[in-house]
Parts: C-alpha cells; structure tokens; sequence
C-alpha cells in the first residue's frame, strides 16, 4: 500500500495512528475537511488494538531512542516456537483458548524477556522484543508499537529495518485460526500505510523471521507468507 504524498497528511495520519493505538479507533478529521474524510475511509482496516494499558504492561525499562528505518526493509512474521504452545487457564482441555488466556500469554512474553531466569539464559531486553502480537481470536496486543525499533529480528541490522509481527502460537498448537491470518494481514496494512514499511524495497517485504536469520519460526505460520496472505 502507497503512503500518502501530501507531507502535511502524511504527518499528522502517522500521529493518529500512534494516538490510536493508546486510546482506540477513531478516524482524523482534520482542516482539510472533506479531504481529511475521504482519506480516512480510504485508509486500511485499523486492527483490533489491545493496548498496553488494556493489557496491563509493564513499563518500559528506558526510553527507545535508536534508529528505525523500516522503509529499507519491511516486516517480520514470528511465532513463539517449541514449547510454547497456548494452555489455556481459564478453559477445559481441548477447547478454544479463552480471551484471558491471551492476556495472560502477552504478559508472560513480557515478563520472561524483560526478567529471564539466570538458570535458562536468553537476551534481556528493555521491554517486550515485537511490536505487535496477534491471537487466536483476531486482536492485536500492542508491544512496542508503531515507530519503535523490535528486538526480536535475531540481529541489529534486522532489528533496524523490520517490524516483528508474533502470531500467538506455539510449534505444535493447530493451524492458525482464519481470524489471527486476517488480523496478522491488518497489522502489516498498518504499518505500511503509517510508518512505510518496505517501501523502498522492490519486491517482497513481508518475510519469515526465517528469511532473515537461522530459525524456524515462524512455523506453521511460514507458508501463508509464501502465499502472499499478509502483502
């Protein structure tokens, strides 16, 4: 999706977007009136924002001021990996995941990568390493958000040019629902639109955390990318 030309529009869209995120949808209707309204209905489905507040987040420990350039590289898909299958505290057995239970899935991924245990090791971070982390039911949870460089790339270059996208599922959780696959398409619209992402890249900019690093993640999510589903 092109980014608005209008420099003035382009501006105060990436600030709406950013205030969106916090506090909720709500379209900007600016000095320009009827021109504002129409590039607003014009503009991608907002995703089903979770905020931080909503979700309860811990702060972050510092204040992310590194450099970002997304427009040079584009977006990353995760998964959790092994392990980390959804197990779910508020439901039986073998039943849909409740909504609490992502709630209680984000705050864990929080928490284990801002505090990891000595005894099991891993990169500790200033807050939690995606920007974005979408469940079973189609929300997206807001990590680090719009404009902020991810830690999850696997290195700084990546870090630097990608947004990390985390589908909520584990390697041997089922088939992503239809709802995460739709949502996970969303966010990438968003951060097309309002922060560029992969524009100045030819070809295809929504890529596999394993196209970039040496992983297998994100998992059974990887060949929906092959098949374009998130471009």
């Amino acid at each position: 999706m092109a980014p608005s030309e209008n420099p003035r529009w382009q501006s105060t869209e990436r600030e709406w977007a950013q205030r969106t995120e916090t506090v909720g949808g709500q379209k900007l209707i600016g000095a320009q009136g009827k021109q504002d309204q129409e590039s607003a209905d014009a503009a991608p489905r907002i995703p089903r924002f979770v905020s931080r507040r909503e979700w309860k987040a811990e702060d972050p420990a510092q204040t992310d001021t590194v450099n970002f350039w997304p427009e040079w590289g584009g977006i990353a898909i995760h998964y959790e990996g092994p392990g980390k299958e959804l197990k779910p505290q508020h439901t039986p057995d073998n039943k849909p995941p409740h909504f609490d239970d992502c709630y209680y899935q984000v705050r864990r991924i929080q928490h284990e990568h801002m505090h990891p245990l000595p005894i099991i090791g891993g990169e500790k971070y200033w807050d939690i390493a995606y920007n974005y982390l979408v469940c079973h039911h189609g929300y997206t949870f807001v990590g680090r958000g719009l404009g902020f460089q991810p830690g999850a790339n696997g290195s700084q270059y990546n870090n630097q040019r990608y947004y990390a996208i985390c589908g909520l599922i584990g390697a041997d959780d089922p088939a992503p629902p239809q709802a995460m696959l739709d949502e996970i398409k969303a966010v990438a619209d968003w951060v097309r639109a309002y922060d560029q992402a992969g524009a100045n890249i030819k070809g295809r900019h929504v890529k596999g955390h394993r196209d970039l690093f040496d992983t297998k993640c994100p998992g059974q999510l990887y060949p929906y990318i092959g098949k374009g589903t998130f471009d």
